[in-house]
């Protein structure tokens, strides 16, 4: 059956819900601007998601080491594993035993939560239902996760997300430890883990990357933290904004044509010059100086007086001495 639509006009839950409720197979993909998330369904049940922001789209892989579930030297031994025999790199990781099936599928589905964390915060983008699609055709582990039960807890995140941005607005706050001996509390694992992060340069924006546990379970830990006073704000880190690569590309590109436009106007400008000057005659050049001829005439005059016993005109001594 076709579905296919806006957010605008039919929210997520109610599009999960008929999946769920007519049991479709197929793929869900939900588009906003750059970003693009694929969810994976079987008889309605969620089998994957997959989340694509612009040119950032992070493997399973690349996460289990950023996270430290496995080490970078292990996963380097892998990829060349996986250049020599072609073989998935996860196939590899679970069928050489460095991980179990258990524990890849806890991370998968802790993965397919966050994607549900994140796109339930959308109110616009355009979806459509590719039925009989597969999302990971060649995976070994097959996820199966309860629709209903993903669309309850993403909605309790996101009442609890803005609860927790009131207190955290921000992903450039650094934080520091508050040593409060008298407290006497004992960190849940996961906010033990937050606190050991804590170096006093680290970001929350770098604890969420190296930490394994998410956007909303680092953000939620720190919340905690806050509320019972074992951390508090140290500084925000600066934000660094990237130039735009596409700037000297385009300078380079009209460089040349602007350098012969000015070079075109200027002698435009020099030729109009030229024939306003000429037109209104400001100056001439005359290698003989009118003034001081007429004050040589009377010499001319003289000697032409004696040759012809009159006085001569000008046009005469010009016809005569010249």
């Amino acid at each position: 059956m076709p579905i296919e639509g806006d957010l605008r006009s039919l929210n997520l839950s109610s599009v999960l819900q008929l999946i769920a409720q007519e049991h479709l197979s197929g793929v869900l993909k939900v588009k906003r601007k750059n970003e693009v998330v694929d969810v994976g369904f079987a008889d309605g049940q969620i089998s994957g998601a997959f989340y694509e922001r612009g040119e950032k789209v992070e493997r399973l892989e690349v996460y289990l080491v950023r996270s430290g579930i496995i080490g970078k030297n292990v996963y380097e031994m892998v990829r060349d594993i996986h250049n020599e025999t072609k073989r998935p790199v996860m196939n590899i990781l679970l069928e050489d035993k460095y991980l179990t099936t258990a524990e890849v599928e806890r991370i998968i589905k802790f993965k397919i939560q966050e994607v549900f964390d994140e796109i339930f915060t959308w109110t616009d983008g355009g979806f459509k239902f590719e039925q009989n699609s597969i999302i990971y055709p060649k995976s070994l582990i097959k996820i199966r996760m309860q629709t209903e039960g993903l669309i309850l807890e993403s909605a309790r995140r996101f009442d609890e997300w803005q609860r927790i941005k009131n207190e955290i607005p921000t992903g450039d706050i650094v934080f520091r430890k508050v040593e409060r001996p008298e407290l006497k509390l004992k960190p849940s694992d996961e906010e033990a883990r937050v606190l050991s992060l804590l170096d006093g340069h680290r970001s929350v924006d770098d604890l969420v990357e190296i930490s394994g546990l998410g956007t909303f379970h680092t953000y939620s830990c720190l919340h905690r933290l806050i509320s019972t006073g074992q951390i508090e704000v140290a500084y925000a880190k600066p934000k660094v904004v990237k130039s735009r690569s596409l700037k000297q590309p385009i300078l380079k590109y009209i460089a040349i044509p602007l350098t012969a436009l000015i070079a075109a106007a200027i002698l435009i400008i020099e030729i109009l010059i030229g024939q306003y000057l000429a037109g209104q005659q400001v100056f001439t050049l005359n290698p003989i100086d009118e003034g001081f001829i007429e004050t040589d005439y009377t010499h001319y005059q003289e000697v032409y007086f004696y040759r012809y016993n009159r006085k001569p005109l000008v046009e005469e001594i010009q016809d005569t001495f010249q």
